[in-house]
């Protein structure tokens, strides 16, 4: 590992190399170099790792001509740094065929005419990687606390990429799609649309990306947060393969812009009192001024709809100090909103003692307005949140309401994601939606209004087919059910032949379900 990778071009300046010919590869002069190694065998798989200078007096090259080729090709694949060859009584010329492949891979040739004690070559380039490696070290180290200061500083991301820029002399960015993106020097700005771009068509997930457009080479890194990613770290880079010490470098200020991200997003949920203040007063039936309240609300839409989805959340653990507990809930509040604007929900939470109160708004088109797949995957992604303690301990039970558009139905919403939660404890259900209940709604409240939901949900499309095309379909299936699902019973109640039976029941079956017959207070 050093700051500055010796590169094959950099080995060719050195003093041992003062009568040194590259004949082949040019093309290839930054390749990195990691070690030399003198290599007199054909059969070396298990002898390299890869970047190492390969020296020989051609003793393994004397064969016949595809022994040099398969030699040539082994190292190539290999992926040495380049091949040394001393032109003496073991080896006098390199022949046009191993220089036509060395240049079709951009693989570097070197010939000595003179002889050279590789001994000297060896002792003076790992000298050089050797201290290089060390003073990597102590600037890794030092640039690691200038890191961490510039996270508590304002605007510190921004300051960062300036460190990085002046300790590497390359072009950094920052992109985010919560945040604002940021770069440094001005020039780098001309990449700031392409590499956004690039991060909207593919989920980068991998720890390290390299990504190459035309002869611009960019390192990307993550940064993660929560179990999320929340931004990435670029560089431009003029090498196609960045160093270990420009990767550690990278990864180290990834921690850094991490750390600013979590404590930006915490002040932002600790001062979230009036959203809380707002979600109560609609819960508890106060009277609200929308208006005061506006910019926590989406923009009014034909099309804007909203549940009201309820976490219920305990610590496993058996003891946990309130500041603790009040720390977990902000972490999961942070969490849970970041997963609803991704989804494309404009969330508004309220955080308790042991709960989150989220008002889920989003718009969708009437056929779609149950928007359930969304709301699947966002229940979906925090359950498999993979968490550090002290979060890997959360027991999560999860209430979801009816659609709504009005906000005066937040109270109504709230009470029956409160419903799911208390049927789930029970064990007496386990689907998260109110809608899917059944008798248990009644049960739950029985009230006027409650009964004429509970109708609306089920029976409504089959009301509005009787009344537009008198397909008895309500009748039939009051009798139906009636006869325990007995056809031959039903039809000769209904003085109907089976065959049309068949037909009301297969329409009866699209509107509620092939399983409608089956008590769904035990089905859910």
């Amino acid at each position: 590992m050093t700051k500055y990778p010796l590169l094959v071009r950099d080995v060719l300046k050195r003093k041992h190399f003062e009568s040194a010919k590259l004949i082949a590869g040019h093309q290839g002069v930054n390749r990195q170099v990691l070690w030399t190694h003198i290599l007199e065998i054909k059969d070396f798989d298990s002898l390299i790792n890869g970047g190492e200078l390969i020296l020989t007096t051609g003793v393994g090259l004397q064969l016949e001509r595809a022994t040099q080729i398969a030699y040539l090709q082994n190292l190539i694949r290999n992926d040495a740094a380049a091949l040394c060859i001393e032109i003496g009584d073991y080896f006098d010329h390199v022949p046009a065929e191993l220089v036509a492949m060395a240049d079709e891979h951009h693989f570097p040739i070197i010939i000595f005419d003179k002889i050279v004690r590789f001994i000297d070559i060896t002792q003076d380039l790992h000298t050089y990687i050797i201290n290089q490696h060390q003073q990597a070290l102590t600037q890794l180290d030092t640039i690691s606390k200038t890191f961490m200061e510039l996270s508590l500083m304002p605007n510190g991301i921004l300051k960062i990429l300036q460190v990085l820029h002046q300790d590497m002399d390359a072009h950094f960015l920052f992109i985010s799609e919560d945040t604002k993106s940021f770069y440094y020097p001005v020039e780098a700005k001309k990449y700031l649309r392409l590499i956004e771009e690039h991060c909207q068509q593919h989920d980068v997930q991998e720890p390290i990306h390299l990504l190459s457009i035309h002869s611009d080479h960019f390192v990307m890194i993550p940064v993660n947060g929560l179990g999320q990613v929340w931004g990435y770290l670029c560089m431009h880079t003029k090498l196609p393969k960045p160093s270990n010490y420009t990767l550690l470098n990278l990864e180290r200020a990834t921690m850094s812009i991490a750390h600013i991200l979590m404590r930006n997003r915490m002040l932002q949920e600790r001062q979230q009192s009036r959203e809380d203040e707002f979600i109560l007063a609609l819960i508890q039936g106060q009277p609200v001024d929308i208006q005061h309240y506006q910019s926590y609300l989406p923009i009014e839409s034909r099309n804007l709809f909203h549940r009201v989805v309820v976490l219920n959340i305990h610590y496993q653990a058996q003891i946990v100090s309130e500041e603790d507990w009040q720390e977990v809930q902000l972490h999961n509040a942070m969490y849970v909103r970041s997963i609803l604007k991704k989804l494309g929900f404009f969330p508004t939470v309220s955080v308790r003692q042991h709960e989150i109160i989220i008002l889920a708004f989003y718009i969708a088109a009437d056929y779609v307005k149950e928007n359930q797949d969304s709301f699947d995957q966002a229940i979906h992604q925090i359950v498999s949140r993979k968490a550090p303690q002290p979060f890997d301990q959360l027991a999560i039970t999860f209430g979801i309401s009816n659609v709504y558009q009005s906000i005066e139905s937040v109270p109504q919403g709230y009470k029956e994601a409160k419903s799911v939660i208390q049927m789930q404890h029970n064990q007496l259900a386990s689907s998260i939606y109110f809608k899917d209940l059944g008798v248990y709604r009644l049960l739950l409240q029985q009230d006027n209004a409650t009964l004429l939901q509970y109708v609306k949900d089920y029976l409504q499309e089959i009301l509005l087919i009787d009344q537009k095309n008198g397909h008895d379909l309500y009748q039939t299936l009051g009798v139906y059910l009636a006869c325990n699902g007995a056809k031959n019973d039903t039809a000769e109640q209904l003085f109907i032949v089976r065959q049309t039976l068949y037909k009301r029941i297969e329409r009866l079956e699209s509107i509620l379900g092939a399983d409608f017959l089956q008590a769904r207070i035990v089905s859910i």
